[in-house]
């Protein structure tokens, strides 16, 4: 049941809305549940999912999810992915935009033993070259 004393404060929106529909959508934010008088304190706030609905009052909390490891969100991100869901040409140019991204394409064969004869990895072999056993039927 939901304890009325407690307040929700928002440190950050991460600006994604999904699953749309009329005057309810999805969210993602970093929040930190507390009771009534106590200091927000941003080392214990949590990435949440939650649904949200217009009214004439304004903006209505419903229902949500809230992550309890930092590795949470991006363990449902691969999982997403791997189970198919979203679009390849779309996630790919998202991954791209990463700051990261080059450094983890040069070195994601580095644990393989084909890859540790001092070969430079090319991203082609990325994006062009899967083999047939890394995709499920």
């Amino acid at each position: 049941m939901f304890d009325e004393s407690m307040q929700c404060h928002i440190f950050k929106d991460y600006g994604i809305t999904f699953d749309e529909k009329g005057s309810t959508w999805g969210t993602v934010r970093k929040v930190q549940w507390i009771k009534g008088g106590k200091e927000p304190d941003e080392s214990k706030a949590k990435i949440e999912i939650r649904k949200f609905t217009q009214t004439s009052e304004g903006e209505r909390m419903m229902k949500g999810y809230t992550f309890s490891t930092p590795e949470g969100p991006g363990e449902l991100i691969i999982g997403l992915i791997d189970a198919g869901f979203g679009d390849t040409k779309e996630i790919l140019r998202s991954v791209r935009k990463r700051k990261d991204f080059l450094s983890a394409a040069e070195n994601i064969n580095k644990d393989n033993e084909e890859n540790n004869n001092g070969e430079m990895f090319d991203m082609r072999d990325l994006l062009l070259g899967a083999v047939d056993e890394d995709f499920e039927n």
